[in-house]
């Protein structure tokens, strides 16, 4: 049986991964939470990190739906004290390095909280 990550990441996760690997930033990947299977998260920083597919191209009502459902996840996950930043998949593409290092600036930011 594959592991969770190996059955639930995307090409485009995989690259985030690695780019968060190879920039010395420890992550957890499809890590669950309340129900939740979370893209990335950083539980020590209470971040977590989703790469939206192109669900919400297509149908409006379709659109509408996954957003909804999404804003009801984000605001469930804030409860429990946990920042939910969102990347598009061509954001990630088009620019891994400026991700990550957007991703640096929140962890450090929620460092900086916690002092």
């Amino acid at each position: 049986m594959p592991a969770l990550s190996d059955t639930y990441s995307t090409n485009i996760q995989h690259i985030l991964s690695e780019a968060l690997t190879s920039a010395g930033i420890d992550h957890i990947q499809n890590h669950c939470l309340d129900g939740y299977y979370l893209n990335f998260a950083f539980p020590g920083h209470k971040l977590i990190v989703e790469v939206d597919s192109n669900k919400y191209s297509g149908n409006l009502y379709k659109k509408a739906e996954q957003k909804a459902d999404d804003q009801e996840r984000d605001a469930r996950l804030n409860q429990l004290g946990y920042q939910v930043i969102r990347y598009s998949n061509q954001a990630v593409k088009n620019s891994t390095k400026g991700v990550v290092l957007s991703i640096q600036r929140h962890l450090l930011a929620c460092q900086a909280q916690k002092a």
